[in-house]
Parts: C-alpha cells; structure tokens; sequence
C-alpha cells in the first residue's frame, strides 16, 4: 500500500515539499520523513479513503516542517572566530557546573530543570512523578546548599 501511495502522489508531494520547504535538500527530507511516517502508520493508512490518504500525506508533511523550524527556532550559530575561554559567559557556565557538581544527584536535576532548562515546577513534578510539593522543598535546599558553597568560596576555602 505504501509502494501505491509513493507511486501515486510522490510528484504532487514533492512539488508542495519544494514549495514550503527552503531549499531542495530539506523538501528531499521531507518527502523521505513523510513516507517513512507512513509506512509506520500503515494500519491508520488503510482504514482511510483515498483523499483522506493524501490529505494525511499533506499534513504529515506540513508538520514535519513546522517541528523542525520550531526546533530551529531556538538553535543560534556561533560568531566566526568565537573563543569560549575568553567568553565571560561560558566561563560562568563552567562555574555553574563545577557547583552543580557538589549537590546530590536528585537536587542537582531539579536545579538543571528549573533554571537551565526554563520548566515550571509543575512540569518537572510530572516529568519526576513527584508531587509538587517535593519539587519546592528541592529546590529550596539546593538553593541554600550552593549558597553556602559560595559563601565557603568566598571565605577562601574552594568547592
């Protein structure tokens, strides 16, 4: 069935790919990820008509490309010449680590969560399958221990 889809709508489908895609290459990734979808969805394929077929090819692929410039969205290049050890900011994020090292793993994952990764308390509750509650007292004592690292640092004695 899949080999009939392919033979059937490939042309009309690469035409719409180059159409919203940027370039050749990424329209090529997307008629390949849409058939590839397919063929892992062939049982839901079968149970559809015909034009319910290719309008699920259409938004298969239009999705596709939606994911991927959100992903993108995020993603920025490096300036050319870029050193990170001259870079202020890598360097604190280096000192971020060394820090997040000294607290247990559990703690350690829930300041990850928290403040690198920009998730809410309630998300990081039902990604851990703690209550939220749990997730509070967490970061409350792993906010106190680096505290008191840093001020251990402070007062000469290293991490």
């Amino acid at each position: 069935m899949i080999e009939q889809l392919y033979k059937v709508h490939y042309a009309e489908l690469n035409r719409f790919a180059r159409s919203i895609a940027g370039n050749d290459k990424e329209a090529e990734d997307l008629l390949q990820e849409t058939f590839a979808r397919a063929l892992a969805h062939s049982v839901t394929l079968e149970r559809l008509a015909v034009y319910e077929r290719r309008a699920w090819l259409y938004k298969v692929m239009r999705n596709i490309l939606y994911d991927r410039r959100r992903r993108t969205k995020f993603e920025t290049a490096l300036p050319e010449g870029y050193d990170p050890w001259t870079d202020v900011d890598f360097l604190a994020g280096l000192k971020t680590e060394e820090l997040l090292e000294c607290l247990p793993p559990q703690l350690c994952e829930v300041v990850r969560q928290r403040y690198i990764l920009g998730m809410t308390g309630k998300q990081i509750a039902d990604r851990s399958g703690v209550p939220h509650p749990t997730v509070r007292y967490r970061l409350h004592t792993a906010l106190r221990l680096l505290r008191k690292k840093l001020d251990q640092e402070k007062e000469g004695f290293p991490l």
